[in-house]
């Protein structure tokens, strides 16, 4: 294993069981499921850790979808995902960065980051909400449904700073899907 790696999947973990949570307190408001990709329209960069974790899957895919991945990094429509198929899947589901993970859910940001029109939910000096327009259009979430993106990012960032001082990367690169898939 690389370093660190152990220590980003940790934080992966971590992520995937708040939102498996929500995802079964309320699988009524979540229309998140497999082909929707509206949070996917987007040229993504990762940090150097995950990076790394997107390599490993990539050689992980078989010849034929890794090859379709490389396909369309030469020739993708700019504003999609590299990583989605036409179907709207991902072929790096299991390996797909923090921020596509968490996209969906409610995330909580300081008072101030979000835009006025995207805030959701007031948390007073807790900050403010925000979630995809598709899920909670019934009933807004509850607190415990609200993941800390803020201390998300955080984790991230400390988890790849010592991922690069073992590599010799630099942290604060940022890393396009579209290298990744195309090497």
């Amino acid at each position: 294993m690389e370093p660190r790696l152990d220590e980003y999947e940790a934080v992966v973990r971590r992520v995937e069981g708040f939102a498996a949570a929500v995802s079964e307190r309320r699988a009524a408001d979540m229309a998140c499921r497999a082909g929707c990709d509206a949070c996917c329209q987007v040229r993504l960069e990762v940090s150097a850790v995950e990076a790394a974790a997107v390599r490993r899957a990539l050689e992980q895919l078989p010849g034929a979808a890794r090859d379709a991945v490389r396909e369309r990094a030469r020739s993708g429509d700019p504003a999609r995902c590299v990583m989605l198929d036409e179907a709207g899947r991902c072929a790096i589901y299991g390996a797909r960065p923090l921020v596509c993970r968490t996209q969906g859910l409610p995330l909580r940001y300081p008072a101030g980051f979000v835009p006025a029109d995207a805030v959701g939910l007031d948390l007073g000096q807790r900050g403010q909400a925000t979630w995809c327009p598709l899920n909670f259009t019934e009933r807004a979430p509850a607190g415990a449904d609200v993941l800390d993106a803020e201390l998300v990012d955080q984790l991230l960032a400390v988890v790849n700073q010592r991922y690069c001082a073992a590599t010799g990367e630099d942290p604060l690169a940022r890393i396009a899907l579209e290298a990744l898939a195309a090497s």
